[in-house]
C-alpha cells in the first residue's frame, strides 16, 4: 500500500535525462584546432587515422563549421578502403547543429547522408544516397540531436562531472540512434602520442531506434585540463574493438 506511492514520488523526482550542461565562459576549442588520431583494431594492428577541425565561421560568425575525415589503411583481413568526411554546422551561440552531412567512399560504394536540424521540436529527415539510390528516412526525435561530429565538441564544452548521466539523439553512419552516457567515478590517466593526461571516462551506449542492429559502446576519455582535448576512445566494429589515440593537436587554446 505504501510501497506503491513511495515508488511513484521516486520516478517522478528523478531528473530528466537530457544533454549535460554546458560550462561557462565559452567553448574550450578555437577556429584553427585541429586534432589528429591514430585508429587501430584490437588495441595491435594500425587500421587508419582521423582528424578533427575546428574551421572558419560562417554567416557573420553565427555559424560554426566542424568536420571530421576518416581513413581506412585496409591492411585487416576483410577491413574494406574506406574515405569518410562528416560537416556538421553549428550555431556558434547553443553549439547545437543545424544541419549535418557525412560523405563516404567504401570500396566501391558511395554514400551521403543529409539532415537539416530544427531547433523547434520536429521529425529528422535524413535524405541519404547510396551508389544511385536516393531516398529519405524521417524519425520522430525523443529528445535534443546532435551528430556524429558535433557530440565530441558538445561534451568537451560541457560541465562534466564524475556520475553525471545523459542523453540525447544521435545522427551517425547514416542511422539514428539514441545514445546515454555517464560519467565515470574517478579521473584516470591515459598516456597517448600527444602526451600524458589526466582525464573523465566517459561511457556511452547508443542503439538504433529503428531497433535494428547490435546496439554500440562508445568510451571516451577528455583531458581534465582547459582544453578539455578528447585523448582516446574505444568503439565497436562488426571485427571489434577499434581505438583512437591522439598524435597531434594543433592552434589549440
Amino acid at each position: 500500500m505504501i510501497a506503491a506511492p513511495l515508488l511513484a514520488m521516486a520516478v517522478a523526482a528523478a531528473p530528466a535525462c537530457g544533454l549535460p550542461a554546458l560550462a561557462p565562459g565559452g567553448p574550450p576549442w578555437k577556429t584553427g584546432e585541429a586534432l589528429t588520431f591514430d585508429l587501430d583494431l584490437l588495441g595491435v594492428v594500425r587500421a587508419g587515422s582521423l582528424s578533427f577541425a575546428v574551421e572558419r565561421p560562417l554567416s557573420g560568425g553565427q555559424v560554426i563549421p566542424l568536420r571530421a575525415r576518416a581513413r581506412s589503411t585496409a591492411a585487416v583481413g576483410n577491413v574494406r578502403k574506406l574515405v569518410a568526411v562528416g560537416l556538421s554546422w553549428i550555431d556558434a551561440r547553443t553549439l547545437l547543429p543545424e544541419r549535418y552531412r557525412e560523405e563516404s567512399q567504401e570500396d566501391e560504394v558511395h554514400r551521403v547522408t543529409d539532415a537539416r536540424i530544427p531547433a523547434a521540436p520536429a521529425e529528422i529527415v535524413l535524405d541519404q544516397q547510396v551508389g544511385d539510390r536516393r531516398g529519405t528516412r524521417a524519425f520522430a526525435r525523443e529528445g535534443a540531436v546532435l551528430d556524429a561530429v558535433s557530440t565530441l565538441y558538445w561534451l568537451r564544452a560541457a560541465a562534466l562531472a564524475p556520475g553525471d548521466r545523459f542523453c540525447f539523439d544521435l545522427i551517425g553512419t547514416g542511422r539514428y540512434w539514441r545514445l546515454e552516457g555517464t560519467v565515470a567515478a574517478k579521473p584516470e590517466k591515459v598516456e597517448t602520442p600527444a602526451g600524458r593526461f589526466e582525464t573523465l571516462r566517459v561511457d556511452a551506449t547508443a542503439r538504433r531506434v529503428d531497433e535494428q542492429g547490435p546496439r554500440r559502446d562508445v568510451h571516451l576519455w577528455l583531458s581534465t585540463d582547459a582544453r578539455r582535448l578528447p585523448v582516446a576512445a574505444v568503439s565497436e566494429i562488426d571485427l571489434g574493438p577499434v581505438r583512437a589515440m591522439l598524435t597531434s593537436v594543433q592552434g589549440a587554446r
